[in-house]
């Protein structure tokens, strides 16, 4: 290999292990206002000036990673953040794994029910099937005082939307979120508090030095009144968020279909163009968000290429001529593995544990994605390795070539020719795969669309918008495949289907 690019490759690795030292991350999920939520691509809100001001007061830089409400404790406990700060409710089962600053808000939990289908108590809950966002305190209400299984969704908006489409009879939920999602529907309304809490911060178990200082930022400021004022402030910015559309007049003689129309129109602008705080507008989400599903898709494409090679060539060459026993068996525990586990296990496995160090989430979803395919590709291009008749590679010996010679210059093209479709499938498959990685805090199309969700309480839109895209890319893609497909074909590439 070359050594320069060596070199290059070893400093930009021991660079992402060296940054983070000085740093003090935040591990939240800003879809929470007005503790943490989007303006524009700023996380903002109270629990972000609270920790913002800790790292202040250590002097080190501050850091916002935006993920999944049910990893941001995982995050603190696997080191890749320093402060879990997103409205967590301090809980016995908590304390086991982290430890908590004094509680800086006292807040509850509450029910949001349909008015056609009013709450009167807790009665009525039993037996009902209940939303809750998953890995909240929600969720712990009617595990341990229902006794029941909920419905898990992953923010509370989504718990309402599903309750509205007849998915839940009721939603248990913060009371600051259950707001945000009856603010503007007529249709939905709050019980009373149902359980109360308070909020703190999550720190790892041993750091008494960093515990001490959120605590003494915390106290400073509830006495100086900066903690009132943000939350005056943060309430107020985060009360716009789900601001609709302008008022348009709309004609009476305007039939159903017209009508329906002109909702359609005033979503889109509410959730794509509408003006944020800052100037921009929600649909900057979706377009950084296709960037990068198309970086990390195209990316982990290559890499899985690299690899699938690699291991159908060993895999091939020892089931034919005996060849490599040791890569071959290394191959096929790899195989095991990768095709034995569930994608988004791999992914976290990778984020939380094997490259915990490493700072760039897109490196970390590229090669997790890359491996993951890596394995799947391999057995393809090894099927299309063993189809190839074995006088070829013995003509190719005879002619003077290596075996690695004969193997790149005369076996792999014909293989991947035989197997371009199925290839073509596994790239498929990787492209819509890509959009877990959320879980890994990476705002990628999908998320975006979570974003925009949240800010919006618009549910149908953005994901049918998100859907289009996606689709959109496949189809592309297919019709790229189906190109290079006839290019081999007429250019006398494929010896079977050659029609000259």
């Amino acid at each position: 290999m070359n050594k320069p690019l060596v070199a290059v490759l070893a400093a930009a690795f021991s660079l992402c292990l060296a940054r983070g030292a000085d740093s003090l991350t935040m591990a939240t999920e800003a879809t929470f206002p007005p503790y943490e939520f989007l303006r524009g691509q700023e996380v903002v809100g109270i629990d972000v000036e609270l920790s913002r001001a800790v790292a202040q007061k250590l002097g080190r830089e501050f850091r916002v990673e935006n993920m999944d409400f049910d990893s941001v404790i995982p995050a603190v406990v696997s080191g890749k953040a320093q402060l879990a700060a997103s409205g967590i409710t301090i809980t016995e089962d908590r304390k086991k794994n982290v430890d908590f600053s004094i509680p800086y808000v006292k807040t509850g939990i509450v029910v949001v029910y349909r008015k056609a289908n009013p709450y009167k108590g807790a009665a009525q809950l039993k037996g009902e099937k209940i939303g809750v966002q998953s890995g909240t305190t929600s969720e712990n209400y009617v595990l341990e005082q229902l006794k029941q299984e909920p419905e898990r969704f992953k923010t509370s908006a989504e718990a309402c939307a599903a309750m509205l489409a007849g998915r839940c009879a009721f939603v248990i939920a913060d009371v600051d979120p259950a707001k945000n999602c009856v603010k503007g529907n007529d249709d939905l309304a709050l019980s009373d508090f149902i359980s109360s809490e308070e909020y703190a911060i999550a720190v790892a178990k041993g750091q008494a030095e960093l515990l001490a200082a959120v605590n003494e930022v915390i106290a400073a400021a509830r006495a100086d009144g900066r903690l009132a004022k943000w939350a005056a402030d943060y309430k107020a910015e985060s009360d716009k968020l789900k601001e609709g559309a302008p008022a348009v007049e709309k004609p009476a003689e305007k039939g159903a279909i017209a009508k329906f129309w002109d909702a359609v129109c005033d979503d889109f602008y509410l959730c794509f163009l509408k003006p944020s705080a800052d100037g921009s507008v929600r649909g900057a989400y979706l377009v950084r968000g296709l960037g990068v599903t198309i970086e990390v898709a195209f990316s982990a494409i290559v890499l899985g290429l690299l690899v699938g090679f690699l291991v159908a060539v060993v895999r091939s060459s020892h089931d034919k001529y005996g060849y490599f026993p040791v890569l071959n068996a290394l191959s096929k525990t790899y195989l095991t593995i990768v095709r034995g586990t569930p994608m988004v296990v791999q992914l976290l496995i990778t984020y939380y544990i094997i490259l915990r160090s490493v700072e760039s989430k897109e490196l970390i979803a590229i090669l997790a994605f890359g491996i993951n395919s890596g394995a799947y590709q391999a057995e393809i291009l090894r099927a299309g390795i063993t189809s190839i008749d074995p006088g070829q590679m013995e003509a190719g010996r005879a002619l003077g070539l290596g075996y690695w010679q004969t193997m790149l210059r005369i076996i792999l093209p014909q293989a991947v020719r035989n197997v371009l479709p199925a290839l073509g499938n596994e790239f498929i498959v990787l492209m819509k795969d890509t959009s877990i990685v959320g879980y890994i805090a990476l705002i990628d199309l999908a998320k975006g669309g979570d974003i925009i969700r949240s800010q919006t309480y618009s549910v149908y839109l953005p994901y049918l918008t998100v859907a289009a895209v996606y689709l959109v890319l496949v189809v592309t893609f297919t019709w790229l495949l189906g190109k290079l497909e006839r290019y081999l074909r007429n250019t006398g590439a494929d010896p079977v289907h050659n029609d000259s």
